[in-house]
């Protein structure tokens, strides 16, 4: 679900190169070749649905995270306890994308045999757009839920407003939908603005603010009693501070799938004619506008600025990486 503005004038460059680019890079900055493809394919993958801000844009600080051992550059993901439909995966200090990624397939794995799955992770970095992992599952057919905590540690010492205290918690649900349509897929912040904004939104009305904590809330609380039971021992990746809790749900064990994906069907054609929300030019479904910029970007490039271009550049003179878009 990203209204993330793209400048459609901008100069296109097709996936493939950036894919390239970014797994050489990767792996001259520690990364096995396999890790290193699988991170650099969320990252393009990321950049055709339009959500530029956790794309190929991110690679430096990745790259330099695992050349400083920030991130562990070559982690042994493991599980580390299983019972039931539940499962929990530590990151080893590696990227969080290749520890979410492994715990939304142990969780579909298990919502296949229970109908549900709970997946939990530790000890992992930044899990990038988290639309990335609940996708894995409505790809398989499944509905999912995925939280993480923020990257950076909240600071429960300096009295604040409490929405700033609580920090921008990533959340996405993402559910299936019938032949022919994209999924729909919530990913977003849970902060609702920042505070300059808040204050603007309260002279009109507190409802929306008090809304917005409490989902602050729903995505902390899922996720803060992971992080408060890492082992009390040193720490080797100082930047693996994210945890997440992600749950699959198998709607074959709910109903008959095509009751299902037949009130889907009836639900977008409705609501594709009713008039949209002010300052919006018509109906967009989460997930929605990112599966027609997939489309359009696959075939005919991505619009990325050149700012974004020159900051790769500068990440291939480092890394002795060339430029493949050329």
């Amino acid at each position: 679900m990203a209204y993330t503005p793209v400048n459609y004038d901008n100069r296109r460059y097709m996936p493939e190169p950036l894919l390239r680019f970014t797994t050489e890079v990767f792996e001259k900055a520690g990364m096995s070749a396999e890790h290193a493809a699988e991170l650099a394919g969320y990252l393009v993958a990321t950049d055709l649905r339009g959500v530029l801000s956790h794309g190929t844009g991110t690679a430096a600080g990745y790259a330099q995270s695992f050349k400083s051992a920030v991130y562990n550059p070559r982690p042994e993901i493991s599980v580390t306890r299983e019972a039931g439909a539940t499962i929990q995966y530590d990151g080893d200090g590696g990227v969080g994308h290749l520890c979410s990624a492994r715990a939304v397939r142990g969780a579909i794995d298990k919502a296949r045999q229970f109908g549900i799955g709970l997946a939990l992770g530790r000890y992992c970095g930044h899990t990038g757009s988290i639309g990335n992992w609940t996708r894995i599952a409505t790809a398989e057919g499944m509905i999912a839920l995925f939280t993480s905590t923020a990257v950076s540690p909240s600071d429960y010492e300096t009295v604040q407003t409490v929405t700033n205290v609580f920090r921008d918690y990533p959340f996405s649900m993402g559910f299936p939908a019938p032949e022919g349509l994209p999924p729909i897929v919530i990913d977003m912040g849970t902060l609702l603005a920042p505070l300059d904004v808040q204050e603007q939104i309260a002279e009109i009305t507190t409802l929306p603010l008090i809304k917005g904590f409490a989902l602050q809330m729903i995505s902390l609380m899922l996720t803060m009693p992971i992080a408060n039971m890492h082992p009390a021992t040193p720490d080797p990746f100082p930047g693996a501070t994210c945890n997440f809790t992600t749950v699959v749900i198998n709607p074959a064990f709910l109903g008959n799938l095509d009751d299902y994906y037949a009130e889907g069907r009836l639900l977008f054609e409705a609501l594709h004619r009713m008039s949209p929300m002010p300052g919006l030019e018509k109906v967009v479904f989460p997930g929605e506008l990112e599966a027609e910029r997939e489309i359009d970007f696959r075939a005919n490039g991505i619009p990325l600025d050149p700012g974004h271009m020159e900051r790769l550049a500068t990440l291939g003179d480092e890394f002795k990486v060339p430029p493949y878009w050329e």
